[in-house]
């Protein structure tokens, strides 16, 4: 089966909510909601979601990293620059948000007798993406990228830089009638008009406070305004992208509702 069979199956298994939510005023909220539809999900209260989302300039780090010896004074200081620190409840490395950073995230649940395919679900997060991409004329590939931070089998890459990470996470449901027996939650973060140097500086900077050892290299990642012709007003390209994938979801199952506007 290739790629495209695998997220048209996947995609044809659910039946979809979309969320095309607009930029949230309140970083910690919309990390939060992921966290609540998750839990919905996973009690069978809430239907399998498509949420694609952004959230104020700030950094995202896992409970793990807020325990360095010096997390509390490295977040006073990114916060005077503009940077507020917030923490996550999913594993990996610090990571940049904001606008023109695009998360896409999928939760659906399953039964105890539908198999946990990890790579399947990363394909199918991902085929919408590329597809996207490729209607702008852009060509992506999957694969570790040495140097970048968060780095996973599962980026997404351009030119060999990272464009694109991937998490998971799992969650039991609780005892319920209708046999669900977990909930997934599957992100995607799009770099898409941030400038990838400038975070990954940021980054940097996040982990030479706090006491941390990590260090990435800014030239390891990339954004999709930097392999495009023209010039697209401010926030233009994010939602042209939003607007892609959200079609490229219908080609996969033609029930989903795209839900274009916000």
């Amino acid at each position: 089966m290739n790629e495209k069979q695998l997220a048209e199956q996947f995609y044809s298994a659910h039946q979809w909510s979309v969320l095309n939510d607009p930029i949230e005023a309140c970083t910690q909220r919309a990390l939060a909601l992921d966290s609540t539809l998750l839990k919905q999900v996973a009690k069978g209260e809430q239907p399998a979601t498509i949420r694609l989302w952004e959230c104020p300039q700030s950094l995202i780090v896992s409970r793990k990293e807020a325990r360095l010896a010096d997390f509390d004074s490295a977040c006073d200081t990114l916060a005077q620059l503009g940077w507020p620190v917030s923490v996550r409840e999913s594993g990996g490395t610090a990571v940049p948000h904001g606008p023109g950073i695009l998360n896409f995230s999928l939760i659906f649940a399953q039964t105890k007798d539908q198999p946990l395919d990890l790579d399947a679900i990363y394909i199918s997060l991902c085929e919408p993406i590329r597809n996207a991409l490729r209607n702008l004329g852009l060509q992506s590939e999957y694969g570790e990228t040495p140097g970048a931070y968060c780095d996973g089998r599962f980026n997404l890459n351009i030119d060999a830089l990272k464009v694109t990470g991937t998490a998971q996470r799992v969650a039991l449901s609780p005892a319920n009638e209708l046999g669900l027996y977990r909930a997934v939650l599957a992100q995607a973060m799009i770099m898409i008009e941030a400038d990838p140097h400038d975070t990954t500086g940021i980054v940097n900077q996040f982990y030479q406070l706090a006491g941390g050892d990590n260090c990435y290299d800014p030239h390891a990642s990339t954004s999709v305004d930097r392999h495009l012709a023209g010039h697209y007003p401010n926030g233009k390209l994010t939602q042209v992208i939003r607007q892609e994938i959200l079609l490229a979801l219908r080609d996969f199952n033609a029930d989903i509702d795209p839900q274009l506007e916000f």
